[in-house]
């Protein structure tokens, strides 16, 4: 008597995920950004400040009359005076936020 037991169990039941054509392998890139390739975004043109220096330089742009020189040495004054802790402090004291004191503390917090 021949054994009427199945010899291979396919589970979920259906046809076998196995021995499936796949596409060919055109490479690392073409996996990560498809056939075009990195794409650039659309609104380039409109990035937020990522440092004090681009906020002050964001805001000798809109200053009339203003020639090359006077907007470099009146940046690099801003520049100097935001690195003063004294500023920092005024500052902080002008927002009175929740955690504006916490901003100006010399030590830190302790770990």
């Amino acid at each position: 008597m021949s054994d009427t037991r199945r010899a291979h169990i396919h589970y979920p039941p259906g046809p076998s995920l196995m021995n499936q054509p796949t596409p060919p392998f055109n490479g690392a890139a073409t996996a990560l950004y498809g056939e075009r390739g990195p794409q650039r975004s659309h609104n380039t043109g409109r990035q937020e400040p990522q440092s004090l220096a681009d906020h002050v330089d964001a805001a000798l742009d809109r200053v009339k009359g203003l020639g090359p020189q006077q907007k470099l040495s009146l940046h690099n004054e801003i520049c100097r005076m935001l690195r003063d802790i004294e500023v920092i402090r005024l500052v902080a004291h002008s927002v009175r936020g929740p955690y504006g004191e916490a901003a100006v503390q010399d030590e830190g917090r302790p770990l």
